[in-house]
């Protein structure tokens, strides 16, 4: 008699994957609030972004309330998804824009709860997405190769993740530039910038 196994999967890592519709329309309004591009050399990344204004001021940029209006039914469905209790605290939101040969190392956002990633200027054909390590090690012995995931994505996508996961964007090997707007969520009350609740930014 054959003993019954159960293959059971401990551990995994989500990544929740919405798209915008109507993008077009969105993409045009997104791309007008959008502040001028600032060239900022940091470590060992060169790419455009407004991360250290916001970040150092503790505010939201200009932009912020709407593209949380876009991207308002994709934060509800993910509520709902998580059966949080109704909100999500918006810590941090910037953009980031790279052109030829520009990237963003390999980094995470902190144990802080969730992060995202909202593909404004991205065609799929010559821009690769956000390359995310996994935080398992796998196999065994000596010179394992480490695990790797891109999600397959288009312009007008939006990915939300854990912060802690590491992850970066390779170098842009095209003429046409690649910019994104991410976000970061608080999932305790401690003190995000703003609260966004079902049907209800405060």
């Amino acid at each position: 008699m054959e003993n019954k196994v159960d293959l059971i999967q401990m551990f995994s890592v989500p990544l929740y994957k919405f798209s915008v519709p109507n993008w077009e329309e969105e993409k045009k309004d997104i791309l007008k609030a959008l502040p001028k591009e600032k060239r900022v050399k940091e470590y060992e990344d060169d790419i455009y972004t407004d991360f250290f204004d916001n970040s150092r001021s503790r505010k939201l940029p200009s932009y912020a309330d709407l593209v949380l209006d876009v991207l308002s039914p994709c934060m509800e469905e993910f509520i709902q998804i998580q059966s949080s209790p109704g909100w999500l605290g918006v810590d941090a939101m910037w953009y980031q824009t790279e052109y030829r040969g520009q990237k963003h190392m390999l980094h995470n956002h902190g144990n802080i709860g969730w992060s995202s990633v909202f593909y404004i200027n991205f065609d799929p054909k010559i821009h690769t997405s956000t390359k995310f390590l996994s935080p398992f090690n796998s196999g065994s012995g000596i010179g394992n190769i480490l695990q790797w995931y891109q999600p397959d994505v288009k312009e007008g996508d939006f990915i939300i993740f854990n912060s802690d996961i590491p992850h970066e964007a390779l170098p842009n090997e095209s003429d046409k530039k690649r910019t994104i707007i991410s976000m970061n969520f608080q999932t305790q009350p401690l003190s995000p910038v703003k609260q966004y609740q079902l049907n209800n930014i405060v």
